[in-house]
């Protein structure tokens, strides 16, 4: 290649590469971020602290989106969880029984028994509160990680689109 040839190879790897490595970035962004979201899942559920994985429904449910072209090199995705219950354990909020005239579940602590009744493994409650317990939150040591992992892409971008 002669540096006269140079401009037009650098304007053809740039248009090559543009929507591209937006696409790969912010995949790579969403990627990291569904797993750090997913891997704060665990411990102690204290209120304030992400929910406990117990299961593991609520971890698989947080999915991210595949990136799409918005325009002008820029794309864009979105991470966000898909079961019913993911709401009420970000925000927290009243729990009401909805086909039943109480709640009920299985506890290994037990609360003062009414006079004459028995203990059982279960709790029953017309109303629960639940604190909240966030864990899509945006902290800084996630954005570190999401940007370092747009950098990876945009750099493996330029690599595959210049041939090596």
């Amino acid at each position: 290649m002669t540096p006269a040839e140079l401009p037009a190879y650098l304007r053809r790897l740039a248009a090559d590469v543009k929507d591209r490595a937006a696409v790969d970035a912010a995949d790579a962004m969403a990627a990291s971020y569904q797993r750090s979201v997913v891997m704060s899942m665990k411990g102690d559920s204290a209120p304030g602290l992400p929910p406990a994985r117990r299961t593991g429904t609520l971890a698989r449910s947080v999915r991210a989106e595949p990136a799409k072209l918005t325009g002008g090199g820029k794309a864009g995705s979105s991470v966000a969880p898909h079961t019913v219950y993911a709401r009420i354990q970000q925000l927290g909020g009243d729990i009401y029984p909805v086909r039943a005239k109480a709640l009920r579940w299985k506890s290994k602590t037990f609360g003062p028994l009414a006079k004459g009744a028995k203990r059982s493994n279960y709790v029953y409650a017309r109303h629960v509160y639940l604190p909240p317990r966030p864990y899509m939150i945006m902290t800084d040591d996630y954005r570190r990680k999401c940007r370092a992992a747009a950098i990876r892409a945009v750099q493996a971008a330029i690599r595959e689109a210049s041939g090596g």
